[in-house]
């Protein structure tokens, strides 16, 4: 069980209070895991696909407290394996509900950026980014090399994802690859920062637990270096005392 997946289930129990920031934190899962498709007609249908059975959990509450009923699913392909999909459908009210959080706009086309509208407040942006890190998010255990990550299909998505990110007072920097682009940071300083944001508290006090261990260990093995060093040049300026005595 990896550090990342800890994270998530720790932030698929967090149910905002406010339906402001319920339906921020929906958008942000919906942009980061959701995908869109038009059949012929302009018939809509909407997955949110995730690994873990807590984010798709946090997805059908979301919405359900929205009023809308959304499907489950799961689907087993390689090389992806088992993956749970929260699947909308063209119901008025889905479609309702896609507009009010921001996927789709009042003329019912399909948006690209974050809705500004949905960000307006702080604690919305931490929804949002949240909802985020639960569709796309990624971080490395503390003790290993830091990389924090959200992953996206669309450069668009990460470069706002960062000036996102940056309102809220945490650095991330934007790469692109053939594939997808990422809006990610390698500073231990902010990773720790963005759990505390994000609200996983108990992933945040394993980080601090692993760097303080680090931190003493590192001190322990520096004094023990020390006292052997010393311990050396002590034998050494006795055996030339020594020597000079015999002579």
């Amino acid at each position: 069980m990896s550090f990342a997946q800890d994270v998530k289930r720790e932030l698929a129990s967090i149910v905002p209070a406010e339906e402001h920031c319920r339906r921020a934190q929906l958008s942000g899962l919906l942009f980061a895991a959701g995908t869109f498709e038009i059949a012929s007609g302009g018939h809509y249908t909407v997955r949110v696909s995730s690994r873990l059975p807590a984010v798709a959990r946090s997805a059908l509450l979301l919405l359900r407290t929205m009023g809308a009923h959304a499907e489950l699913r799961t689907a087993d392909t390689p090389p992806a394996g088992l993956r749970y999909e929260v699947v909308l459908g063209d119901d008025p009210r889905h479609l309702q509900v896609l507009n009010e959080v921001g996927v789709l706009s009042d003329s019912f086309q399909v948006r690209i950026g974050v809705p500004v509208r949905i960000v307006v407040r702080h604690c919305c942006r931490v929804a949002f980014v949240r909802g985020a890190f639960l569709g796309c998010g990624s971080i490395s255990p503390p003790g290993s090399a830091v990389h924090a990550e959200f992953t996206f299909e669309s450069s668009e998505l990460a470069e706002e994802c960062r000036h996102l990110l940056g309102r809220l007072g945490l650095d991330f920097h934007v790469a692109l690859r053939d594939r997808n682009a990422a809006c990610y940071t390698k500073r231990g300083e902010t990773a720790a920062d963005l759990l505390a944001v994000l609200g996983a508290h108990s992933a945040r006090l394993t980080w601090e637990e692993h760097l303080v261990f680090g931190e003493v260990r590192g001190r322990a093995n520096r004094l023990a270096n020390c006292d052997q060093a010393n311990a050396g040049r002590a034998a050494t300026a006795a055996l030339r005392q020594t020597e000079t005595i015999r002579r």
